[in-house]
């Protein structure tokens, strides 16, 4: 395995190196690519890995104008532990802790964990769940765009050659807004998941006013569940309403069999995972606001 090596240390500098790259990799926590590349399991195999873990900028979590700003290369540990995400998106934080082990969540980040392109990700439902946006910079200048458009398949997006996410946005969750993270293994940790979820409600006076619900493993990509979003607002917060909603979710997700579950189990878990998940976040709405 051979391949050239670059490392540089601005997001000007790294723009620069993959101009002239026709065949590369980035390199950040390398938990996947690292694995990859000695399988052999990439094609074409990288002309050039360059390693963007020393640029400055790339690391960082902020708040502003009610958004929270995340650097692609925040960890999943940072995440985790980071007392801005656990206060303003807590359900960011959680799926964070749900991927693989200490040692791959002190790697892996956050930008990785979505380029990777897995059906299965654990924090690309949260992101989806907050409404998240990401920045795109490339040789043409920087772009924003939802990253429920990043993706066009397993292992897939839409980033072009010299293009990489230099910051990830999400809303930040007010009083009035409940959130859940849920994740289905065959295991308690180190598990992909067969299937996982996330939870974003806004309730008024006992009606849910706003819903984002997404799930993983259930379709080439993770998905926004929109049509039942839609369903969900101006319907009462009660348990009859979110049971019916996980039926319809299991509806409308379209799994595969493949080692890890059925298709049909994966469309079981489906219902479970919304109904929890929306029972779930009401009861932080109840909690936000203070009322039962």
């Amino acid at each position: 395995m051979e391949f050239t090596y670059y490392n540089p240390k601005s997001i000007q500098a790294l723009v620069d190196t993959l101009s002239g790259l026709p065949n590369y990799a980035l390199l950040a926590g390398g938990t996947d690519l690292i694995v990859k590349m000695k399988e052999k399991l990439l094609r074409p195999m990288p002309q050039a890995v360059v390693d963007i873990k020393g640029i400055d900028g790339l690391q960082e979590i902020s708040d502003k104008d009610g958004y929270l700003w995340i650097g692609p290369l925040v960890s999943h540990t940072t995440l985790t532990k980071s007392a801005l995400i656990n206060e303003k998106a807590v359900i960011l934080a959680e799926a964070a802790g749900q991927v693989g082990s200490p040692q791959i969540r002190n790697m892996g980040t956050v930008g990785g964990n979505i380029c990777n392109a897995s059906p299965a990700a654990d924090t690309v439902p949260a992101l989806l769940a907050l409404d998240a946006r990401v920045e795109i910079q490339g040789p043409d200048g920087l772009r924003e765009m939802p990253l429920a458009d990043v993706f066009t398949g397993p292992g897939r997006t839409c980033l072009l050659p010299g293009q990489f996410i230099s910051r990830i946005k999400v809303r930040q969750i007010q009083p009035d807004e409940g959130t859940a993270f849920l994740k289905f293994g065959k295991r308690k940790a180190l598990a992909i998941a067969l299937i996982n979820g996330a939870v974003w409600l806004k309730i008024a006076d006992g009606i849910i006013s706003g819903a984002r619900i997404a799930v993983g493993s259930v379709a080439p990509t993770a998905i926004r569940l929109y049509q039942l979003e839609q369903w969900l607002i101006g319907k009462p917060a009660h348990a009859e309403v979110f049971a019916e909603a996980g039926v319809m979710a299991a509806q409308m997700v379209k799994p595969i069999d493949d080692v890890r579950c059925t298709a049909s189990y994966r469309t079981c878990l489906a219902r479970v995972i919304v109904y929890r998940g929306l029972v779930a976040a009401l009861e932080r709405v109840q909690v936000g606001c203070g009322c039962e």
